[in-house]
């Protein structure tokens, strides 16, 4: 047992005071017993396991989200540039564009052909995808396998392989090109895919799981062929919702989640060029943006872009930026 010690001082000192003050307290402490200690680690460890997969879970999130940013950034950015100075449609397909135009605006590391997509750890082996939805699917190798209905498109060459490359910072990116992307027509009807010029669904860890839409895979979308162009990497909510009308189309979304709210045009648009990786259904879905009295919706079993009266009854797809 610890030996108390006691101080006695007749005409104490301020420093002495102090010094009987810590031999107090040193008087004061005891020891933990055995079982003291081992019920203080069960706590600990129960609140670990409660605690744990929760902090994981949103360390892991946090890099899916700068990921997502990084790849909208280098990617969106340099398709960009090559598309304000007016050489986006100066390559021929896919595989010209990267090798000849995106090179000269970020570096690449290695390329791969439409055949060879995995030595560039791009995920191709049949159902090896998990979608956004929960559901499995195969990486998309032409713009045909993109989206349904994209052979309703004007200029839209649904046929038109993928190229592979590896960019530096070691994301394994499936380019696909339209060389005869248009220009927006806001005050009519049209196809979205006619209007996406660049179409990249990156892997920021190749072949390595969990290799998932909303996870590890992702997307960069580049639209228009002009000053206008913008790129977009939406987070899209996992699920898509009924509403009654346009109205209440932005409630839908805070129901789902108050992070997210309902895409404008071109982000639906970039979501519908990737509707197969995301697992989206068919429909229509509603778009946040109106004219007069019309609400913008856009048809993911086609494709189309149109405006409708706000009563109509679609889907909506939330997403956050």
């Amino acid at each position: 047992m610890r030996k108390k010690v006691t101080c006695h001082c007749e005409r104490p000192t301020a420093a002495d005071l102090l010094d009987c003050f810590a031999l107090r307290a040193r008087n004061d402490m005891t020891g933990f017993t055995l079982a003291e200690v081992l019920i203080t680690l069960g706590i600990i460890g129960v609140v670990a396991a409660l605690v744990m997969p929760a902090l994981i879970a949103d360390y892991k999130q946090k890099a899916y989200d700068a990921a997502r940013k990084k790849a909208l950034t280098t990617i969106g950015q340099a398709v960009r540039v090559i598309t304000v100075n007016g050489g986006i449609g100066d390559a021929a397909d896919a595989q010209d564009f990267v090798e000849n135009h995106l090179r000269e605006q970020i570096k690449i590391l290695k390329t791969c052909d439409n055949n060879n997509l995995r030595n560039c750890g791009i995920e191709t082996n049949t159902k090896a995808i998990k979608t956004l939805a929960g559901t499995s699917t195969t990486m998309p190798k032409t713009l045909h396998s993109l989206a349904q209905g994209m052979s309703y498109g004007a200029t839209t060459n649904t046929d038109t392989q993928s190229y592979g490359f590896v960019m530096a910072n070691g994301y394994s990116v499936n380019l696909f090109y339209n060389p005869k992307c248009m220009q927006d027509d806001p005050n009519n009807g049209h196809y979205g895919q006619d209007r996406v010029c660049v179409n990249a669904v990156y892997d920021m860890n190749g072949l390595g799981r969990p290799n998932q839409a909303g996870k590890d895979i992702g997307f960069v979308t580049v639209i228009y062929p002009d000053e206008s162009s913008v790129a977009y990497a939406p987070d899209v909510f996992k699920e898509h919702a009924v509403v009654s009308d346009f109205d209440t189309a932005a409630q839908a979304c805070t129901n789902q989640n108050p992070d997210y709210s309902v895409p404008n045009r071109d982000e639906l648009n970039a979501m519908y060029m990737n509707m197969n990786i995301l697992g989206m259904s068919s429909g229509r879905y509603w778009i946040a943006s109106k004219t007069l009295d019309l609400g913008w919706w856009q048809n993911f079993t086609s494709g189309y872009r149109g405006r409708y009266t706000q009563s109509g009854i679609y889907y909506v797809l939330c997403v956050r930026r």
